[in-house]
């Protein structure tokens, strides 16, 4: 991606681009990102945040889905251009089922190499009959050690917990069986992970909107939240 813009930015404004990766501009950025963050991730989010600016600079130039998959860490909380409301939440569980069953070769691959890290077993036991991830998390410490599969944990907690408090437990159970049941059953151990993201899917609503990225993070990749419609 970062070379296919590179190439891209060799007829861009010099120094529109350059305002991007040095100077000003990226102290400013990198001194708000501090201000939430802590090292080594405030430095992959001003990196994540210096590529989809570069990618605004040069979107005329891309062909529109390409660009989609360079903004797309921020498409649904800083909607860019083109962006249109979610659809309602059975439909894009719908399509989220509809796309399982076709997961082959190398995006297969990858939901199942983000799944096994977002899924390293934390602190607590595990629910019966579901993913290590749905355990019950420990509290989320502060700082850069925070592991990411902690923080998957707390979010499927948080998505347990909400579903319960808000009387939807019975159907937020079936979306998360369905997609279960329409996940590869082929030993590629993606099924628990897909209905942890259909649950999140389910309880969008009600969730912050990073638990929910968060939650459908390993299929991001395969086919992008935004694309479910």
């Amino acid at each position: 991606m970062e070379q296919e813009l590179e190439q891209l930015l060799s007829g861009a404004d010099q120094a529109m681009a350059n305002a991007f990766t040095g100077g000003f501009r990226v102290t400013q950025t990198k001194l708000a990102i501090s201000k939430h963050l802590t090292e080594p991730a405030a430095g992959a989010a001003l990196e994540s945040a210096q590529v989809v600016a570069l990618g605004i600079l040069v979107r005329e130039q891309m062909d529109p889905a390409r660009f989609a998959d360079v903004y797309r860490p921020f498409a649904s909380i800083l909607p860019g251009p083109g962006y249109e409301p979610p659809p309602p939440i059975d439909r894009q569980i719908a399509v989220f089922m509809q796309k399982l069953p076709e997961l082959t070769g190398e995006a297969k691959a990858e939901v199942m190499a983000v799944a096994r890290v977002l899924s390293e077993p934390p602190k607590a036991g595990p629910i019966p009959g579901r993913p290590q991830a749905a355990a019950a998390a420990p509290p989320v410490a502060e700082g850069p050690e925070v592991a990411v599969a902690a923080l998957y944990a707390a979010a499927w907690k948080a998505a347990i917990d909400t579903a319960h408090s808000s009387s939807r437990t019975i159907s937020f159970r079936a979306a998360q069986d369905l997609a279960e049941q329409a996940a590869p059953h082929d030993g590629s151990g993606i099924v628990g992970t897909a209905g942890v993201a259909a649950g999140g899917i389910f309880m969008r609503d009600l969730l912050p909107v990073e638990q929910v990225l968060l939650l459908y993070e390993p299929f991001a990749a395969a086919f992008p939240y935004e694309s479910l419609r």
